[in-house]
């Protein structure tokens, strides 16, 4: 499923009905204004490696990131070959599939997968692609549905250490918890070191706000995730609003 953002304020900031074809990632340009030139992406390393084909203007379009790379004096936009050894193949063939037809294409496991979708998150804020990251972010709602409601210790460690404080990951991860954790019990897991610093902090802070009298509710109906989780979108940037799709590709 492909977010919407049209109901949240501060994800809509830019958004404009208008120019909804060019610039909200649930909608991508006109065909013919994509299928121009084909870069080469290598993703991962030598012991993982995965070879990708995928239109320039595609990436141009929705991703600043990859915007810088294919144009001006970078390597990469003279000879169309992008090396991404930081990252994994799964990742970003996800990513490509959702460039492509603008859903999540998992198999039931992927979707289960709360790491994997982290992983897609803070590959979306590399690449710089809201849209993504979106619908990252509702991917992990989702597979938070069923019990046990919350994400590995190590998924909080790679999400704190891979995203900026205040971020909508981290705030996503921090209610889980505040929602749905025991305070009782989260106080004995808390003492083990591993958990990041950050993330016990942020943790009661947002305990706090969300019972100020220190009394867990007994229905947790008010749940800010509850049917969607659109308060944890990433804002639209202004800059592509009205943006030309194949503007980039006469800029070499």
């Amino acid at each position: 499923m492909t977010p919407r953002a049209k109901d949240d304020n501060r994800a809509q900031s830019c958004f404009s009905t208008t120019n909804e074809a060019k610039t909200y990632p649930g909608k991508r340009p006109p065909k013919k204004d994509l299928l121009r030139t084909v870069v080469v992406i290598n993703v991962g390393t030598e012991d993982n490696r995965e070879t990708f084909s995928t239109h320039r203007e595609l990436l141009s379009f929705y991703s600043p990131y990859f915007r810088a790379m294919m144009n001006g004096s970078w390597e990469e936009a003279k000879t169309n070959i992008i090396n991404l050894t930081a990252d994994e193949p799964q990742t970003f063939e996800i990513f490509q599939n959702w460039l492509y037809g603008i859903d999540l294409d998992l198999d039931m496991a992927q979707a289960r997968d709360t790491s994997l979708m982290i992983r897609l998150w803070i590959f979306g804020d590399k690449v710089q692609v809201p849209g993504f990251q979106n619908a990252a972010i509702e991917g992990l709602r989702l597979a938070t549905i069923e019990p046990p409601r919350t994400v590995r210790r190590s998924d909080i460690a790679t999400a704190f250490e891979n995203s900026g404080e205040g971020s909508p990951l981290r705030r996503f991860i921090v209610d889980i918890y505040v929602w749905e954790g025991s305070l009782h019990g989260l106080m004995s897991k808390f003492l083990d070191e591993s958990y990041p610093k950050a993330f016990i902090a942020q943790f009661f802070e947002g305990y706090v706000d969300a019972f100020p009298r220190c009394g867990a509710p007994t229905v947790k109906k008010n749940r800010p995730y509850g049917a969607n989780a659109q308060r944890y979108y990433v804002p639209l940037p202004c800059s592509t609003v009205g943006r030309d799709p194949t503007a980039e590709a006469t800029e070499d």
